[in-house]
């Protein structure tokens, strides 16, 4: 016999443990354990956060939305003709003709007032969204703009 062959032969009656081949024990799985579900408590406290982040963020991109889209059909109006247009209006109260609810907890309003220059083809416009659906951010939107009789 070999010297090669007479180690493998008293290496077989070694126990399997001292070669570092055993298992692992109970509590090396509970500690891993341990670990895996701590990490995913934090995943999903994070997609908690996340989804409501997503929705203010859908909410604010509504309220920008919803402003434009009232700029550009008041761009469109007779200055001299249309009561929309018409100086006056407010930002905070429900004024005739200055005011609509599109969607439920949703709330345009907006003011027109005489330009400074004071040339009467133009008016500054200013539209407010009040959106009570969104989160922090988007709650509020307002946009203005200068806008001529064609």
């Amino acid at each position: 016999m070999s010297a090669s062959n007479k180690r493998n032969s008293g290496a077989q009656g070694l126990d399997r443990r001292s070669l570092g081949e055993g298992g692992f024990t109970l509590i090396e799985v509970m500690i891993c354990t341990l670990i895996l579900t701590t990490g995913m408590l934090g995943i999903a406290g994070l997609l908690g956060v996340t989804t409501q982040m997503h929705f203010g963020a859908r909410e604010a991109a509504r309220s920008t939305r919803l402003a434009q889209e009232k700029i550009d059909d008041l761009m469109k109006l007779d200055l001299d003709t249309n009561l929309q247009v018409g100086v006056g209006g407010s930002l905070t109260a429900n004024n005739a003709n200055h005011f609509e609810s599109p969607l439920e907890g949703i709330t345009v309003r907006w003011t027109v007032a005489a330009h400074a220059s004071g040339n009467d083809d133009l008016r500054v416009l200013t539209v407010r969204v009040e959106n009570l659906r969104a989160q922090t951010y988007g709650r509020r939107t307002e946009l203005s703009t200068i806008i001529r009789q064609w």
